[in-house]
């Protein structure tokens, strides 16, 4: 080949070289897999959808770690398509602020330039969630910002998806996307974020718990029903309003727990102002709401509205039934109920009084009239019909004292209305015996020691609970007994559990002795054990409108002995048993603690196990009233 000459060497030097084919840019592409970069402070920018909004509560012990030893945990970075700067993803926040802060103070390079771990930018919510789950991880959230932060994937997965999604959908996109939250919190979270946060965000944002959230939520709620049942008393739109201005007042920064007294107090009012229902019926209704719903019983079917009802009742219709007082009027009231305080009797010198100057109780103003009419803002005269009640009144606690003055020490029957008062015994010596009724506690120390020996743990009964449930056995003409009565002559039980205190095994009330009332109890009750078997509020308990009140389904194969044993006690109840379960002699001894094996846990407690007396006493008396229905009816 021939050599080419210099000119021909200079000719192709000077020829041009190639053309761009592509468009010039600006930056280099992001890489697309996880590696170490080395970024400035200028170089990063926080993360402005961060859940965290209130300052991280250990951030002085960070700050002190990081100037002391440097940064040890480089925050995680990304970069959006077509940005300029590093973004912090799935936490590192905190670490950020707290560099520039030291390089402020400092001015160290080491605080200025670093390695950070680059990951590949993957979507908005997946940054969202990392934030979520780092930060819950590293410093614990409130819960407001987790809530705040779960409405916020939430929208953001249905603007991807372009459909609304299922609370179960959620919390399984979330798991997807690393950030484990219980399915049970994510109704709560929506309604935080809804109804509670526009109210109350100092109190959410000065780290009010889930538990005080949960509570805030079931009285809220209870106030809702409530309001939508005075149908023809208020809007129902107003209610939102109306919860807004009565709960705005108790807002207030460094609020970590509600003083439930008050809100409990001034909702009531509230809903007395809108609805004009009785402050005592509203407190009444509400407590039954949250209390039944905590044991998650049936509203309608407890009667939980039967106060509110009635009161709506009256207020729209006055003539439909009269008002009554209670306690009624001394004058008017014959023998005293079971239980009830002494009331006086008409002695022979009133008994000659004309009829018309005997005081009726259809002529009496209502509790409605007396607190709403009869006293106006301009007179606050007592009337002549209130002066006289309030006479009688005084003159019934004078009777009342010369009463217990003079009574004997023997304890009355139960029932046994009070008899005239007689002369003034003289106090018997310690070694004169009194005849005491059997069972009896002598004196107030043995009342008290009974009471607590009976007493497993607290119950609390609200004093205008306590006393609509006598008004009502007194309306009914039945008895109606308290735990505190009884306790020194029965055997009753009081215990943590659902149900209310048993006080007594055997006796059953007037109101609730009839099929319907007996059903609900034995539910009540056969839960107990099925809790103590482990599968209470399963389908394995059915309720049976029409036998005895409950059936039963088979239980699970995994079910271990304790569950047969719990299973088969229920069904010999109703006469049906598993033969593949424990049926012979030996189950009852094992259940009722008289025969126990070695390292044998299926005995009952005591709670258990007086319940179960009271579950037989129950069926044996609802089978006596179906068994007369039956009769009736051939």
């Amino acid at each position: 080949m021939k050599r080419p000459t210099d000119q021909q060497l200079r000719e192709r030097l000077m020829q041009p070289g190639p053309k761009r084919q592509g468009q010039p840019v600006d930056a280099v592409t992001p890489p697309d897999q996880e590696m170490a970069v080395w970024v400035t402070l200028d170089m990063l920018k926080p993360y402005e959808h961060n859940p965290r909004q209130v300052r991280n509560p250990k951030y002085e012990e960070i700050k002190a770690s990081i100037r002391a030893a440097g940064l040890k945990h480089k925050p995680p970075v990304t970069q959006r398509p077509g940005e300029k700067h590093y973004t912090i993803c799935d936490g590192g926040n905190t670490r950020l602020q707290i560099l520039r802060e030291l390089f402020e103070e400092t001015g160290e390079s080491r605080f200025h330039a670093f390695y950070a771990l680059y990951r590949p930018w993957q979507s908005e919510v997946k940054m969202l969630t990392g934030h979520l789950s780092e930060n819950d991880n590293r410093g614990q959230l409130l819960w407001i910002e987790r809530a705040k932060g779960v409405v916020d994937a939430k929208a953001m997965y249905e603007e991807e998806s372009g459909d609304t999604l299922s609370q179960r959908e959620l919390v399984k996109r979330l798991a997807e996307d690393g950030y484990q939250v219980a399915q049970s919190h994510i109704s709560k979270m929506l309604y935080t974020v809804e109804h509670l946060l526009p109210t109350l965000p100092n109190t959410l944002y000065s780290g009010l718990g889930r538990p005080q959230v949960e509570k805030l939520i079931s009285y809220r709620e209870a106030c809702r029903l409530i309001w939508e049942r005075c149908t023809e008393e208020v809007a129902p739109e107003g209610f939102a309003e109306a919860w807004h201005q009565t709960m705005a007042w108790f807002d207030d920064e460094g609020q970590t727990e509600m003083n439930w007294s008050i809100v409990v107090d001034r909702l009531c009012g509230m809903l007395a102002d809108h609805t004009g229902v009785h402050f005592n019926v509203c407190e009444l209704t509400l407590d039954n709401i949250v209390t039944y719903r905590k044991r998650r019983w049936d509203l309608e079917e407890h009667q939980a509205f039967e106060a509110l009802d009635v009161e709506l009742q009256q207020m729209r219709d006055p003539d439909a039934q009269p008002p009554s007082l209670y306690p009624p009027l001394p004058e008017t009231s014959a023998e005293p109920a079971a239980g009830g305080a002494p009331v006086a009797k008409v002695s022979a010198s009133d008994s000659g009084r004309e009829p018309q100057s005997q005081p009726q109780a259809e002529q009496l103003p209502s509790p409605r009239a007396l607190g709403r009419d009869a006293l106006s803002d301009d007179e606050r005269t007592e009337s002549a019909e209130l002066l006289r009640l309030r006479e009688q009144v005084a003159a019934l606690e004078r009777e009342k004292e010369q009463l217990s003055e003079s009574s004997s020490p023997v304890l009355r029957g139960i029932g046994e209305p009070a008899s005239e008062p007689g002369p003034v015994p003289m106090a018997a010596t310690p070694e004169e015996e009194v005849d005491w009724p059997e069972g009896a506690a002598r004196t107030e120390a043995e009342r008290a020691a009974r009471l607590e020996g009976l007493t497993q743990s607290s119950w609390q009964e609200s004093p205008g609970k306590r006393g609509y449930r006598h008004h009502l056995a007194s309306e009914l003409g039945v008895p109606s007994f308290d735990f505190e009565q009884l306790a020194p002559l029965a055997a009753p039980v009081l215990s943590g559990e659902t149900t209310p205190p048993i006080a007594d095994v055997w006796f059953i009330e007037g109101v609730e002795d009839e099929p319907r009332s007996l059903r609900i109890r034995i539910r009540e009750l056969v839960q107990v054990i099925a809790r103590w078997g482990g599968f209470g509020g399963s389908d394995v308990v059915v309720a049976d409108d029409d036998g005895i009140g409950f059936d039963l389904n088979p239980l699970p194969d995994a079910a271990d002995r304790r569950a047969r044993f719990a299973w088969q006690a229920l069904a010999s109840l109703r006469g049906e048993l598993n033969p593949e379960y424990p049926s012979d002699a030996t189950l009852w001894g094992a259940l009722l603690g008289t025969h126990r094996e070695e390292g044998d846990e299926s005995a009952w407690d005591d709670a258990v196990l007086l319940r179960f007396f009271r579950l037989v006493r129950l069926i044996r008396r609802l089978r006596e009233h179906l068994q007369g229905q039956q009769e009736a009816q051939s």
